[in-house]
């Protein structure tokens, strides 16, 4: 079979495509309120006159949410979780395990050990029923009780404020999850916002392009510092 070649060029192609500042605000606007930017998101709201989405009303319950879970305070971003979106962790038990395996991890960075070993292995923690998929995930915590020091241990990273923001995030997508649900929305619907997953879609689409050996178009640059500037360049930059 003879090998297909377009018709035009590549720069050809992405000049015919045109890149509307109403569709990047709706872009940045659903970052915005998908993340929490609660200020800023009111801001570009009056700035760009655009909507905010559905999410808007919801953004002030989220980052309380998230900020208690970025401070360790996991018990109390659950019952505040569960307060407003009471089916939040019957339909997500995955979270629902992130969650209480940071509650274990706050209990051995606050070495409070002999509790720690005591809630790893009550029934409310919910670790005896964890999915066989992520027993290393029960696994790697618990190890942490092996350390003096579990900071430096080989399961280190769990102690990082990193791993804090990871569950936040995750739990804001589960509350997003949960409101498109009681919403009668399509459960299987990426939270992600819109943004995230068009960069993500970018960088795989140059990405193939090097693979293919093609070079005559032009890279969007992340480290730029004007984002959206660079992000309009990429595409009409030819």
């Amino acid at each position: 079979m003879a090998e297909y070649k377009p018709s035009t060029s590549w720069p050809h192609r992405m000049m015919s495509f045109q890149c509307r500042q109403a569709d990047l605000n709706r872009l940045v606007m659903n970052y915005l309120v998908t993340e929490g930017y609660q200020e800023a998101a009111k801001r570009f709201m009056t700035e760009a006159s655009v909507a905010p989405g559905p999410h808007m009303n919801t953004i002030g319950d989220r980052l309380r949410i998230q900020d208690a879970v970025r401070v360790g305070q996991v018990k109390y971003a659950m019952d505040l979780a569960t307060r407003i979106y009471p089916r939040l962790f019957e339909t997500d038990n995955y979270v629902f395990f992130h969650m209480q395996q940071l509650r274990l991890i706050e209990m051995i960075r606050d070495q409070k050990m002999e509790k720690a070993l005591k809630f790893a292995q009550s029934k409310a923690a919910g670790f005896s029923k964890v999915d066989p998929r992520h027993f290393h995930e029960v696994e790697r915590t618990m190890g942490l009780l092996a350390f003096d020091r579990p900071e430096y241990s080989p399961y280190g990273e769990l102690m990082y404020y990193s791993y804090r923001q990871k569950v936040a995030s995750e739990i804001n997508v589960a509350m997003l999850r949960c409101q498109e649900m009681e919403d009668g929305k399509d459960k299987d619907e990426p939270m992600e916002p819109r943004m995230m997953f068009l960069i993500k879609l970018i960088l795989w689409a140059q990405a193939k392009l090097d693979r293919e050996g093609c070079t005559d178009f032009q890279k969007i640059d992340l480290g730029h510092g004007d984002f959206e500037e660079e992000f309009r360049r990429s595409f009409q930059g030819f």
